[in-house]
């Protein structure tokens, strides 16, 4: 008996469909760690490709997933079943530079550092830079809506989508602004429509930088400080909050000299006009200087490399801590934030939990991290309650369960605390208009289908 997959294959000849367990098993995890089932993978080259592939499945109701860099962390990209994951991996072009209009159009599959580099002798950035900069590819960052460092001046993704090309379940192109139904595209999480390129808005590189790391034995203090510096009218471009048992842990990977194992730490970076910068810079000395904040600072740009490596070290250092990372993305009102890291703090321990926590706390990001091991059944249900716990707070306190990481398959249990019946059912009628036969990435965000195992 042919299945529905052998059908597609045959209807594509001339399109290479991989079914060998090496490119199902490859395709089938993200971040997570979560390990999906599919019967192939394919990898378009043209946008043509990309359309017949998702006509035919369509037409043969064969589920499909589309794959960037599987970089996520809530198992958006992985498949759940029968089905098709189409990576996007060789759609990589930078196709056009619009200097006069500060824009670039680019295929789904260019890597968000890849974009970065080419801008750069141009004179040019990117802003969105999500710490999964040097592998995340641009449509997955669409997709998600990814944010990072420097969301706090410049906001996340979607600020900067000018234009999608995105092809319909049936396989249809469109190219439309933000003002029609695409703009329902970043942050749905590959369920409504695939984006193949998109045009982004870019920025003037900045004439100067200021990168610091503040730091103090108490938390609370830390983000009471935050939020001071915000109400006197600071503005920098980053600022990221750093547990002292997260600084500990990436002081073992990155060895920073004056670094204080025992200390939590604000990374901040002013960036602009040297005017501006140096204004700022003032302002944010004198209040360390009347708060007796340590200060460790960068004075030219190898030493703001070497800041920068730190941060960006973060991820990859808690990665040696344990087998498994439960990572959550909670957003919460910027007052909250000194309030729920000692929650999360407390909570983690009440359950002995290895916890780390870190973030954006400029837009109220924070991203709590249980080192554990998925092999361990009694640890595992210990995480899942703090899961729950945590959710159940963030959500009395007026946070989200997200703020750039999505919700996937590991956080769509917990949408009834966010979302009432009625809210939950628009956002499924809004699927059945753009995906009535309901294969694009089926199982995900509000849907609730797919089984995985580790």
């Amino acid at each position: 008996m042919t299945t529905k997959v052998e059908a597609l294959t045959l209807r594509l000849r001339d399109i290479t469909f991989f079914t060998q367990a090496f490119y199902r098993i490859s395709y089938g995890y993200d971040a997570t760690g979560r390990r999906g089932e599919c019967n192939a993978v394919v990898f378009p080259a043209h946008i043509d490709d990309l359309s017949r592939i998702l006509h035919e499945a369509s037409r043969l109701e064969v589920p499909v997933y589309v794959r960037g860099a599987g970089t996520g962390f809530s198992g958006g990209a992985v498949p759940g079943g029968e089905g098709v994951v189409i990576s996007t991996e060789k759609l990589r072009r930078i196709i056009h530079l619009d200097r006069d209009n500060y824009e670039v159009e680019v295929e789904c599959g260019v890597v968000n550092q890849e974009l970065q580099d080419y801008l750069e002798p141009h004179g040019y950035f990117y802003p969105p830079d999500p710490a999964s900069m040097k592998v995340s590819t641009l449509g997955g960052n669409i997709a998600e809506n990814a944010g990072g460092p420097r969301a706090y001046k410049y906001g996340v993704t979607r600020r900067y989508v000018r234009t999608l090309v995105w092809l319909s379940t049936r396989g249809e192109v469109t190219k439309s602004s933000l003002e029609g139904p695409a703009a329902l595209l970043p942050g749905a999480e590959g369920t409504l429509g695939v984006i193949y390129s998109a045009s982004l808005g870019i920025l003037p590189s900045p004439e100067a930088y200021r990168t610091l790391l503040l730091s103090t034995q108490s938390d609370k203090r830390l983000m009471d400080a935050a939020a001071e510096l915000i109400r006197r009218g600071f503005c920098p471009s980053v600022m990221e909050y750093i547990d002292s048992k997260t600084m500990h842990c990436v002081s073992d990977y990155r060895d920073i000299k004056g670094l204080d194992r025992s200390r939590s730490y604000l990374f901040v970076e002013i960036d602009g006009n040297r005017e501006v910068v140096e204004s700022q810079h003032r302002l944010l000395d004198d209040f360390c200087r009347r708060k007796d904040f340590s200060r460790i600072a960068a004075h030219d740009e190898g030493e703001r490399g070497i800041l920068w490596d730190l941060r960006r070290a973060i991820s990859p250092s808690l990665a040696r801590r344990g087998i498994t990372k439960v990572n959550e993305d909670v957003a919460l009102p910027l007052g909250r934030l000194g309030e729920a890291v000692s929650f999360i703090q407390a909570a983690a321990g009440d359950l002995d939990l290895d916890c780390y926590v870190f973030g954006h706390c400029g837009d109220g990001n924070l991203h709590v991290n249980i080192m554990t091991d998925r092999r361990n059944r009694r640890e595992i249900e210990r995480t899942e309650l703090f899961v729950e716990r945590l959710f159940t707070r963030v959500v009395e306190w007026g946070g989200t369960l997200s703020g750039e990481h999505g919700i996937g398959i590991t956080k769509n249990r917990y949408l009834e605390l966010l979302f009432s019946p009625p809210e939950m059912q628009l956002q499924r009628d809004v699927k059945g208009v753009f995906d009535p036969e309901g294969v694009l990435n089926p199982g995900k965000y509000f849907e609730r289908k797919q089984e995985t195992r580790g």
